[in-house]
């Protein structure tokens, strides 16, 4: 596999879970500063 396509699946596979993870309480409203949280949350998790 190319590292082209390795690369857009890992970027689809980050998209995905944060979808997931947005959605596990669907009636909550997110601010900017709380989804600026969760990505660094996310970014900070996949680097350990």
């Amino acid at each position: 596999m190319s590292n082209e396509k390795e690369m857009l699946m890992v970027q689809k596979a980050t998209v995905y879970d944060l979808i997931r993870i947005i959605n596990e309480n669907p009636g909550k409203t997110y601010t900017v500063e709380e989804l600026e949280q969760l990505l660094h949350a996310y970014i900070k998790g996949v680097e350990t």
